[in-house]
């Protein structure tokens, strides 16, 4: 997992504050490749399922696929939910300075 910095994140807050709680597309394509890897493993554990006959294992495939996003969406969902709270509670001055490069001491 990358470890983001203060300023990236500070950023990323300020982002979100604009766009009222919903993430831009640019940093879900900013990990792309991971994306693709994941799909590609997605088609490739179904390939083999095909090639094997075994329905059982396709269906378990589609199964995780499928766990796997409905969790996200719950999470995503939970985190909109929150974010009404967090406008509130969060010192935007701060997270402005730290966007900006200022230190806050």
């Amino acid at each position: 997992m990358k470890n983001y910095t203060d300023k990236e994140l500070a950023d990323f807050m300020l982002d979100m504050r604009k766009r009222g709680g919903r993430t831009q597309w640019r940093y879900i394509q900013a990990d792309r490749w991971r994306w693709l890897s994941f799909i590609g493993l997605i088609v490739l554990l179904l390939v083999v399922g095909v090639l094997m006959k075994s329905l059982l294992f396709c269906g378990f495939v589609v199964g995780m696929v499928f766990g796997i996003f409905s969790r996200d969406g719950v999470w995503l969902r939970q985190q909109g939910a929150a974010w009404p709270f967090y406008v509130k509670t969060t010192d935007w001055s701060k997270v402005e300075k730290i966007a900006n490069g200022e230190t806050l001491a």
